[in-house]
């Protein structure tokens, strides 16, 4: 029988590329994959000198990035050319990333078009602008007045093997990993300081791009990124993944999906997880109305096993085949 192809187009971000081409694999497609990851801009003929002339005389500084956006979009579109024939499928995740012609390039060469905003939209407001270019556009949040908007959660990579750590009701321990923001410095400083007094073992890391005013001794802050394998084995060491919300998400982290294909516990200050039909209050305990005192006994409970058809429904598998139909 022969393989539906199927092509991402996706940031180059962390290991996130490789790890969805081979669960594409595992679900029988024939995958293909380009990223914004392109050759390096270099200067053709005289254009080094055109450019000292218009940037220094004529003031203008915007004739360099011309050129550099114009490599990047003749990059992008060589990358497609030298996948032959027609695709069964096109998937644009953080289409914002990449050029609009390049998109409208993409739509040449496919029946169905899609694409998966897995950041916030109001993060970044310049998406709007693709809204319309995809037979269906995916968020994670929900977006109204759009006909071709749909919303999908986002999911678990059920093509890496599953292993399971057993509970440990006597000293948890609590792992969470992610950006600095101010605002999540503040959440997560308040949270160490709350907790405190409980059996605990601490393992936050914040990553960094300009180094934190003040730090937190309990925090470990990284500025090189860790991979998602890499991270997936902290999930795994872990008894309670933390989730700290983005003020400008309306939707889930992938934490929660991590958390239910690991059986690991949550905390997380999203009060939205419990409209979802996995929330489960020995699982996932929400911060809301000040409640730190009752996360004492949370913390003492086991994990509750969920239905493994609600495990399934949010694999990768299942989520991908949301996405196409």
């Amino acid at each position: 029988m022969k393989k539906e192809r199927f092509l991402l187009v996706m940031p180059d971000y962390s290991d996130f590329p490789i790890l969805f081409s081979d669960n594409l694999k595992k679900e029988g497609f024939e995958p293909f994959l380009i990223t914004d990851n392109v050759s390096k801009f270099r200067y053709k003929g005289t254009e080094s000198i055109k450019n000292f002339f218009i940037k220094n005389i004529l003031r203008n500084k915007e004739y360099k990035q011309n050129l550099i956006s114009r490599h990047y979009l003749e990059e992008l579109n060589k990358n497609l050319s030298e996948i032959e024939g027609n695709l069964d499928y096109i998937l644009v995740i953080r289409p914002d990333n990449f050029p609009i012609p390049f998109i409208k390039n993409l739509k040449k060469r496919t029946k169905k078009l899609i694409a998966y905003q897995w950041d916030g939209i109001e993060k970044f407001p310049e998406i709007k602008n693709y809204f319309n270019l995809f037979d269906t556009f995916f968020c994670f949040e929900n977006v109204e007045s759009q006909a071709n908007i749909r919303p999908i959660t986002n999911f678990y990579f059920d093509h890496l093997p599953y292993s399971h750590k057993k509970y440990n009701t006597e000293k948890p321990k609590l792992y969470f990993v992610g950006l600095y923001w101010k605002s999540r410095e503040e959440k997560i400083d308040k949270f160490i300081d709350r907790i405190s007094d409980f059996p605990v073992e601490l393992s936050i890391f914040i990553q960094y791009f300009k180094e934190p005013e003040k730090k937190n001794d309990k925090i470990k802050y990284i500025q090189n990124r860790i991979s998602f394998r890499e991270n997936l084995e902290l999930v795994k060491d872990s008894d309670i993944l933390l989730d700290f919300v983005d003020p400008l998400h309306n939707g889930l982290s992938i934490r929660f999906f991590e958390g239910m294909y690991y059986k690991k516990k949550v905390i997380t200050d999203n009060i939205m997880v419990k409209n979802y039909d996995f929330y489960h209050p020995d699982n996932i305990f929400v911060i809301e109305h000040d409640n730190y005192e009752n996360i004492e006994q949370f913390l003492k409970t086991l994990y509750k096993e969920l239905p493994e058809s609600i495990v399934t429904k949010y694999g990768f598998g299942s989520w991908i085949r949301n996405i196409i139909k």
